[in-house]
């Protein structure tokens, strides 16, 4: 049985001594970045724009010429630009089971475009804490998916808040024999990094959000790589750059609290 194992352990690096290095960065032109989400809730799209390394302010959402979602009837429905720098529809959207709709972001002119499909939502089992030995004892949440077809493949966003705080996020691909497996935490004295160790009563909000081949795919090559990924929009000017994705997804929730149990 094939497994998805997703090891979320911390490795330190220690060094005898340190030496401060002066690099000149090039100053580059800022390229756009689209982020855009479309589920059964809400839709929101934020758009910012790279900065140079030794740019330690944050990008705001900025305005742009002109924010849309296509649905598949051709229907378009604009979005506003929100106080918070978000752009948000003017009119709700439900998006339907199988169906693509595409965004539209215009910045100076140029027009940039991504589709997104609907695919059916994945349903899970109540997640379980369990221990496995991986070079040392470490905790996982387990979970398995209950309508998806044996052999068949589907691909997941799974997001992890703990106490309101992002705990965890990582896109897989999952068949129907096949659990989720989520590494917690390594219980050993090695571990010493605070914000990876779940504590009693600690709350957990797990989010698995179905997403289409195309958006997995833009996402775990990022997670992997830490690298900018092929580019997800296609630009109406050729030659011109843009980082993203647009994501349109169902999702399951649920809400548990941590307790730690003895190893087996």
């Amino acid at each position: 049985m094939g497994r998805i194992a997703y090891i979320a352990a911390m490795i330190a690096v220690l060094c005898s001594c340190t030496k401060e290095i002066d690099i000149d960065y090039h100053e580059i032109d800022a390229i756009p970045v689209i982020e855009g989400h479309l589920s059964m809730d809400s839709a929101t799209v934020k758009i910012t724009t790279t900065r140079n390394m030794d740019d330690s302010v944050k990008t705001a959402g900025k305005r742009v010429d002109d924010v849309r979602i296509v649905g598949p009837d051709g229907r378009a429905t604009l979005l506003d630009y929100c106080s918070d720098g978000t752009y948000r529809p003017v009119e709700k959207i439900t998006p339907a089971e199988g169906e693509t709709y595409q965004l539209q972001v215009t910045i100076d002119g140029v027009v940039y475009s991504g589709s997104s499909t609907l695919m059916p939502r994945i349903e899970i089992t109540e997640p379980q804490f369990l221990w496995v030995n991986f070079m040392d004892w470490m905790q996982v949440m387990e979970f398995e998916t209950t309508n998806v077809p044996i052999g068949s493949e589907v691909y997941g966003w799974v997001r992890i808040h703990r106490n309101g705080e992002i705990y965890f996020s990582d896109a897989g691909r999952c068949k129907g024999d096949s659990p989720f497996d989520i590494g917690l935490y390594y219980d050993s004295d090695m571990e010493n990094d605070e914000e990876m160790i779940l504590y009693n009563g600690d709350k957990l909000r797990l989010e698995v959000r179905t997403i289409d081949e195309n958006v997995y795919y833009y996402l775990a090559e990022y997670n992997n790589t830490k690298k900018n990924p092929k580019q997800f929009f296609t630009p109406s000017v050729d030659g011109k750059v843009c980082l993203g994705f647009f994501a349109v997804y169902d999702r399951v929730v649920i809400d548990m609290v941590y307790e730690k149990t003895a190893h087996e």
